[in-house]
C-alpha cells in the first residue's frame, strides 16, 4: 500500500508540476502578447504624429518639423520624443551623429538640444524622421537588375555604405511625360518632394517594437500640360493672352501648351509656348473624378458662385497657405455649374461638373473640373499660374494667360496628408 500511495504521489507531483508549467506559460505568452499589441498600437500613435506633422509648412502647420535646408540636406533627421529620459546610446543605438539630430519645436526647426517635443507624453514612443536614401533601399533589395527605384543620377553602383549612403530619393512622375509616380533619384529633383523614412520605437517593460513606413508627398495628377482637355476645346486668340508650356518657375522641363483627347478648334493665332510649342492630341486619359476625390478631403465647400466686384477681390488661400476648395455642380444639377468673378485664389479648386473663370479671376496651383470650363473675362483678364484639367473647353477667350508652373501646384499639394508607400513592422 505504501508504494502505491507513493506511486500516486509521483503521479500528481509530476502532473501538478506540468499543469503550473503550462498556466505560467500561458501566462507569460499572455502578458507577451497583450505588451506586443500595446507596443504596436503605441508605435502606430507615432507614425500618425509623424504625418500630420509631415504636411504643409511652418506658415500653415504650427506643428511642422521639415528640413529646412534648400536644396534638401541628405543628412537632415529629426526626432520626436515623449519623454526626457531617452537617450542616444540607450535608446536609440542606431545613432549616428554624422546626421542633423534636430529636435525640432515651435521656437526652432534646428534645434540640436534633446527636449520633450510631442504633442503628448502620454503614449510611450520615439519617433525617427529622414529622408530615404539610395543605401535605405538597397538594404531592402535594391540592385541596379532589381531596381526599387529609377536611378537616374548617375551613379549605379548599387553598393552605397553608411558613410557614402548616396542621394536622396524622391517621389514624382519621372521622367518627364511619366503617368505614373515613382521613387526616383536624379540631378535634377525640384520640385519633388523627398521620400521620408520615419521609424517609431515603443517600450512597454522588456519589449521594444518599431514601425517603419516610407511616406511621400501627395503629387496629385500628372502634369502633361498647362491645359489639359478630356473633350474639345475651343480657344479664341486675343492680342495679350497666351498659353505657355514652359516652366513659370523654372523647376521642371516645359511642357506643351495644351494637351487633349480629341480635336481642337482655334480661332485666330494663339501665343503658344512649350515643347512642342504647338497643342498636341494623345492617348492619355486621366480619371478627373477620381483625382478629385483623393484631393478633396478637408476642402472649403462652394455650393454657390463667388462673384466678387471690382476693387473688392474673394480670396481662397495664400501663398504661403493655400487652400483646397470643392464645388459639386451635379448633385444637384446646376446647368451654370460654378462661377468665379473677381477672385484671387491659392491652392486646388476641385469642381464636380462645369466650371467658368470670368472678370478678373487669379488663380495660382491646381484646378480640376469634371465638365466643361469656360474663360470669360469681358473687359478684364483671367490668369492661371500651375495647371488646368477638365472634361472639355469652351471659349477659352479674353485675355487668358494660362502658365504652367510647378511650383504653384506643389505648393497647393503641400498640405495634403503624405500617403505610405511602404510600411515594415520590426518586431
Amino acid at each position: 500500500m505504501l508504494l502505491v500511495v507513493l506511486l500516486v504521489l509521483a503521479i500528481l507531483t509530476e502532473r501538478g508540476s506540468i499543469a503550473l508549467t503550462t498556466t505560467v506559460t500561458d501566462l507569460t505568452q499572455t502578458y507577451t502578447e497583450r505588451t506586443a499589441k500595446q507596443a504596436f498600437s503605441s508605435a502606430e500613435g507615432g507614425i500618425e504624429e509623424a504625418k500630420g506633422r509631415l504636411m504643409g509648412k511652418l506658415a500653415s502647420n504650427p506643428n511642422f518639423i521639415g528640413d529646412p535646408a534648400a536644396p534638401p540636406n541628405k543628412f537632415w533627421s529629426a526626432y520626436i520624443l515623449t519623454s526626457s529620459s531617452w537617450t542616444t546610446a540607450q535608446d536609440y543605438p542606431d545613432y549616428n551623429a554624422a546626421y542633423t539630430n534636430y529636435f525640432p519645436t515651435a521656437a526652432s526647426q534646428i534645434n540640436t538640444t534633446k527636449v520633450v517635443n510631442s504633442l503628448q507624453t502620454t503614449i510611450p514612443y520615439w519617433i525617427k524622421i529622414r529622408h530615404k536614401l539610395e543605401r535605405d533601399a538597397e538594404l531592402e533589395g535594391h540592385t541596379p537588375a532589381t531596381p526599387h527605384y529609377f536611378d537616374d543620377d548617375g551613379v549605379t553602383t548599387g553598393n552605397h555604405t553608411a558613410t557614402n549612403p548616396g542621394n536622396i530619393i524622391y517621389y514624382g512622375y519621372y521622367p518627364a511625360g511619366a503617368t505614373t509616380p515613382v521613387q526616383f533619384t536624379a540631378s535634377a529633383t525640384a520640385p519633388n518632394a523627398p521620400v521620408e523614412l520615419v521609424r517609431a520605437y515603443v517600450q512597454v517593460g522588456t519589449v521594444v517594437k518599431s514601425i517603419e513606413v516610407d511616406m511621400a508627398q501627395e503629387v496629385g495628377p500628372p502634369i502633361v500640360a498647362p491645359i489639359y482637355m478630356k473633350g474639345n476645346m475651343m480657344f479664341i486668340s486675343s492680342a495679350t493672352g497666351d498659353v505657355r508650356g514652359t516652366d513659370n518657375c523654372g523647376a521642371a522641363a516645359a511642357r506643351p501648351p495644351v494637351y487633349t483627347l480629341s480635336p481642337w478648334t482655334t480661332t485666330g493665332t494663339p501665343p503658344y509656348q512649350g515643347n512642342p510649342a504647338t497643342p498636341q492630341q494623345g492617348m492619355i486619359n486621366l480619371n478627373l473624378s477620381a483625382y478629385i476625390k483623393a484631393l478633396k478631403g478637408g476642402a472649403t465647400v462652394l455650393k454657390t458662385d463667388q462673384l466678387g466686384e471690382s476693387g473688392t477681390q474673394i480670396t481662397f488661400g495664400t501663398a504661403t497657405d493655400p487652400a483646397t476648395i470643392y464645388s459639386d455642380t451635379l448633385h444637384p444639377p446646376n446647368e451654370f455649374g460654378l462661377e468665379l468673378r473677381y477672385v484671387d485664389g491659392y491652392g486646388t479648386l476641385l469642381v464636380d461638373g462645369d466650371l467658368t473663370l470670368a472678370k478678373d479671376t487669379n488663380w495660382y496651383g491646381l484646378i480640376i473640373a469634371t465638365g466643361v470650363l469656360t474663360t470669360n473675362a469681358s473687359s478684364g483678364t483671367v490668369d492661371l499660374r500651375g495647371a488646368m484639367l477638365a472634361g472639355s473647353g469652351h471659349a477659352l477667350e479674353a485675355n487668358p494667360e494660362l502658365r504652367y508652373d510647378s511650383c504653384q501646384v506643389a505648393a497647393a499639394l503641400r498640405g495634403k496628408p503624405l500617403n505610405v508607400i511602404r510600411w515594415k513592422y520590426r518586431p
